[in-house]
């Protein structure tokens, strides 16, 4: 019976170290983990730069200590740069971090860069592993430096004599390339002229000042009736689009992209006759907002007093330049005549 208890004793501590295992997932996990360095090349260039990238593969509820360095790995490797540490997602259940250190060296033949410790950051558990020794060869392609000789100056540059013939071998070049830029500024000429051969020949018709325009599309609107056949809301964006486009060339107002409440308050800035000229334009203005987007039914005479509103506004605001004395004796001669058809 004395030799059965210790036996008891023992399988019961293991079954209660495997049931904390089994109840602790994060023991189980702590330590799984991998680590690897992996330089770009085992073969430099003595001083060129490679990088020397150190990753741990772990779940992602454990923390892993990378192997710290100041300026060097070894004493013959030197550390240009540390990148990092990223983290990378693997799956679910795993997440890589990397680290990357740019390395030179200055000395030639073999180094041997010892393995790197990663340590377990855990107080329930303490756990380390080690990357595998890396070799890296340091080759020197230059000549060989031979310290007997000492060192010498930098030469200076050699001053040659300018020979005129060396400009012979690039002169097909120099010309081709003027017939190449006088066959494109000739092209540009006639394509020039052909597209508008009279220009300059052909006064261009002066511009129709801004209410000559506006009162020609208002006749326009007129005549087509459209709020008596029904298209009420096409008449209104017609009618406030003459207006808009009026403003912005009477008075350089960004009309046809401001709201009404905005025109009414750039009109404020604006010389005008006088108020009543304001309350038109309001009217129209406000009106053909609710036409438009609360689906407004206005009466025919609140259609007609619309458009009246809209001539009244642009005959009020019109500006027509002085007429010259030869356009006015015209004028008067013309008066004078039909006064003498009348008597």
């Amino acid at each position: 019976m004395g030799k059965k208890t210790p036996i008891r004793k023992t399988s019961i501590f293991l079954i209660f170290l495997g049931i904390m295992w089994i109840g602790n997932p994060s023991l189980s996990r702590a330590q799984d983990f991998s680590v690897s360095a992996t330089p770009d090349s085992t073969l430099m260039v003595i001083g060129g730069q490679m990088d020397l990238t150190l990753e741990v593969a772990q779940p992602p509820n454990i923390d892993v200590v990378f192997p710290q360095f100041k300026d060097t790995i070894t004493k013959s490797i030197e550390i240009v740069e540390a990148i990092g540490p990223d983290t990378t997602q693997i799956d679910p259940n795993r997440i890589l971090v990397k680290k990357v250190f740019r390395i030179t060296s200055f000395d030639s033949g073999l180094h041997y860069i010892p393995p790197m410790e990663f340590e377990l950051a855990s107080a329930e558990l303490a756990s380390k592993k080690k990357t595998r020794s890396i070799g890296l060869m340091v080759a020197n392609p230059f000549e060989n430096v031979d310290p007997q000789k000492g060192i010498t100056d930098i030469k200076a540059p050699r001053e040659t004599p300018f020979i005129l013939a060396e400009l012979l071998r690039f002169l097909p070049w120099i010309l081709g390339g003027l017939v190449v830029l006088l066959l494109i500024a000739a092209g540009i000429w006639f394509y020039v002229k052909r597209q508008n051969p009279l220009k300059g020949l052909i006064k261009e018709k002066p511009k129709d000042p801004p209410h000559v325009v506006a009162l020609r599309e208002l006749d326009h609107i007129k005549s087509e009736k459209l709020w008596q056949k029904g298209q009420v809301k096409e008449f209104y964006s017609e009618l406030t689009d003459v207006l808009r486009e009026y403003l912005e060339e009477r008075y350089n107002i960004p009309a046809p992209e401001q709201i009404t409440s905005e025109i009414m308050t750039s009109l404020k800035s604006v010389d005008l006759p006088d108020d009543k000229v304001t309350e038109k334009i309001q009217q129209v203005l406000e009106l053909a907002d609710l036409v438009k987007f609360a689906k407004m039914e206005p009466l025919p005479d609140e259609n007609d007093l619309s458009l009246m509103n809209a001539y009244f506004f642009v005959n009020q605001t019109k500006y027509e330049e002085p007429k010259s004395t030869e356009e006015q004796a015209i004028e008067y001669k013309e008066k004078e005549a039909e006064q003498n058809v009348e008597q």
